[in-house]
């Protein structure tokens, strides 16, 4: 058999440890940006996880991930990510760093501006953001970008009321910060574009973009390259799948010039457990490539639950960003392994061989079927019964695959924070039916890091079935599972290797 080694691919969701609580309902309690793990007395909100809002900032050849819900994770090679809690810890939404002199500017959702000595502080509060006329003031969904010449600016989310109507417009503003004192904005707020849903209608509001009069607009997120200031925004709403990113872009400077690039959106995927591209950024990463990180919707518990993806971004010929191979949702070679990922070999060509089978399980509890597990749904999943002490999901795949992946997305009943009812390890084998009987895939018993979506990859063995057993799994919690996707390939020589 052809040897291959499939371990530097990722698969969307991203496999992140540690995705925090949601938070969303007490955020309006708290004044300040580093918030609590636990809701303020009197504050009652569903037992969930949520991760959103990216933003990435490149240092030290490390990246360093700064979500929504808590923060960072860090990686070397966009592969492993290690949950590194900043001193102290920020909990609000979309949060954003950039370099200032020897220092680093961090600033969030509605919150003043903190600095640090390095990425993961500690952050101390240097104060409320000032305008020229001298009032205070904090941003909603901040970017903070410093440019080649040592010049900062930020970004926001803002709006302009309409006389006689009800409903705002949506802007993004932008400001030139001292590079004395950042606090102080120097120029602005400049007006960087407005919503415009009747010429933009991946701005229309919901989720068949069926409002043509409003569009929500936000997250801004500002990227440099080749010269071009590119402004990468979300539209419209992230509760939806309709949720994606798009661009403006200036080639005069930071603040001024820019128009709306036609090859938009640039994110965008309605569908399936990768639902929703929205509210994010767009980087720089290995070999002068680009990647998006984005929001994915998955809104069982709480219309803000949300995941993070990322995927390749390319220029074309008139300078515009694209998308080259869509939202992904099966197993892909990190940044900087593949020579030129935008032409050239991209992903070994996976795909999920369970997605719409019809598992047989060991139980069901009511209403959480054995289908809901491979409906490629975020919205559904299935629960074995309370009594079954070791849960099993099977399926047939109705012929030969050479299998190489996996990625589980788990649904933890029971979660309760205030409780101490937490996240854990939860402990599997996955089994493969080959022509020589059942033979082991994936021992992952008594595992020592937690991953709410698990995807690892193992040595290619061909099989017709597959099952999944559950070994362990933390005090309190009885899992579910939202999504079981094995991922494989019909045929060995088909799988496409990095150059």
């Amino acid at each position: 058999m052809k040897e291959i080694d499939l371990k530097f691919t990722y698969c969307n969701p991203l496999s992140l440890p540690d995705i925090p609580s949601g938070k969303d309902d007490w955020f309006k309690y708290e004044k300040a940006m580093f918030s609590h793990d636990i809701p303020p007395q009197g504050v009652n909100t569903p037992n969930y996880r949520s991760i959103s809002d990216p933003t990435v900032f490149y240092y030290d050849n490390k990246w360093y991930l700064y979500p929504s819900y808590g923060m960072a994770w860090v990686s070397e090679d966009f592969c492993e990510w290690k949950h590194v809690r900043t001193e102290p810890y920020c909990g609000k939404y979309s949060p954003c760093i950039t370099k200032w002199k020897d220092k680093f500017l961090l600033t969030s959702w509605n919150c003043p501006l903190y600095v640090g000595d390095n990425p993961l502080g500690p952050f101390t509060l240097l104060g409320d953001f000032i305008k020229p006329d001298g009032s205070t003031f904090v941003p909603c969904d901040p970017c903070i970008f410093t440019d080649d010449d040592g010049r900062i600016y930020m970004y926001a989310y803002d709006a302009r009321e309409q006389e006689g109507n009800e409903r705002h417009i949506c802007q993004v503003v932008g400001y030139e910060l001292s590079t004395e004192d950042p606090r102080r904005a120097v120029r602005g707020p400049e007006v960087i574009f407005e919503m415009n849903p009747k010429e933009n209608p991946w701005e229309r509001h919901g989720y068949h973009n069926q409002d043509t009069d409003f569009g929500w607009i936000e997250g801004p997120h500002l990227l440099k390259h080749n010269g071009r200031y590119y402004m990468i925004y979300a539209a419209p709403d992230t509760c939806d799948s309709s949720y994606c990113m798009a661009v403006y872009y200036s080639d005069k400077d930071p603040l001024s010039g820019f128009c709306c690039q036609k090859r938009n959106p640039l994110t965008v995927n309605r569908y399936g457990i990768v639902a929703g591209a929205g509210h994010g950024c767009v980087e720089h990463g290995p070999n002068n490539t680009l990647w998006a990180f984005y929001t994915i919707a998955t809104t069982h518990l709480h219309m803000y639950e949300r995941r993070i993806g990322m995927d390749l971004i390319a220029v074309d010929e008139n300078g515009e960003l694209y998308c080259p191979h869509g939202i992904t949702d099966t197993p892909q070679y990190i940044p900087g392994y593949c020579k030129d990922p935008v032409k050239g070999v991209f992903e070994p060509g996976l795909c999920s061989v369970t997605g719409r089978k019809r598992p047989i399980a060991s139980s069901c509890m009511s209403g959480r079927d054995a289908l809901y597990a491979t409906d490629e749904s975020p919205l559904t999943y299935w629960e074995p019964d309370l009594g079954d002490e070791k849960p099993t999901l099977a399926c047939n795949l109705s012929n030969y695959f050479y299998l190489a992946a996996l990625r589980v997305f788990w649904r933890e009943n029971g979660l309760n924070y205030s409780t101490r009812v937490l996240p854990g390890p939860i402990g599997y084998v996955l089994e493969g039916l080959t022509e020589n009987g059942w033979e082991m895939l994936l021992d992952n018993r008594n595992p020592k890091e937690e991953r709410n979506i698990d995807y690892k990859t193992f040595p290619i063995k061909r099989c017709r079935e597959v099952r999944l057993s559950i070994t362990d799994w933390p005090e309190g919690i009885h899992p579910g599972i939202i999504d079981f996707a094995v991922f494989g390939i019909k045929h060995i020589e088909d799988i496409k290797t990095a150059e």
